[in-house]
C-alpha cells in the first residue's frame, strides 16, 4: 500500500467513524473508492485494522505531520476520497463535516482550495446523476 493509499484510507475512515459508527453502506463504499482509487481490493478486516488505529493514535497531529511530505495532488484525492464516503448515508452529519475541515487544516490546505475541492466533487457528482 503506498503512502498516500495509507492516508486516503485513514481520513475515509475519520470522516465514516466521526458521527460515532462505522456502518455497512460506509464500510461498502470505503471499498469501493479506494478500489476505485488504488486498484487494489480492501478488506473489512484491513478497514477494521484502521479503525482502531484511528481510535487509538492521535489522526490530526498524523496529518500535519504528512502535510510536510504529501504533495497537492495527494492532499486533493484524500479530501475527495474522504468526502465521498461522508455521503455514504446520504445525510452529512455535523461531526462528519468537521472532520473533514479538521483533516484540510492539518494537511494546510488553505480553506479557499478546501472549498473548490468540495464544489467540483458537487459538480462532478450532479453530472454523473444527470
Amino acid at each position: 500500500m503506498s503512502a498516500e493509499a495509507d492516508w486516503t484510507l485513514k481520513a475515509m475512515v475519520a470522516v465514516a467513524i466521526s458521527d460515532g459508527r462505522l456502518d455497512s453502506r460506509e464500510v461498502g463504499l470505503i471499498q469501493q473508492v479506494y478500489q476505485d482509487s488504488t486498484g487494489r481490493k480492501l478488506t473489512a478486516n484491513e478497514i477494521a485494522r484502521v479503525t482502531d488505529a484511528n481510535a487509538t493514535d492521535d489522526v490530526m497531529v498524523e496529518f500535519a505531520a504528512a502535510s510536510t511530505v504529501l504533495d497537492k495532488q495527494a492532499k486533493e484525492e484524500i479530501l475527495r476520497s474522504a468526502y465521498l464516503v461522508l455521503l455514504a448515508d446520504n445525510r452529512i452529519a455535523g461531526e462528519e463535516r468537521k472532520m473533514l475541515k479538521d483533516i484540510a487544516t492539518a494537511l494546510q490546505v488553505p480553506e479557499i482550495h478546501f472549498g473548490s475541492i468540495l464544489e467540483d466533487l458537487a459538480i462532478w457528482m450532479s453530472s454523473k446523476k444527470s
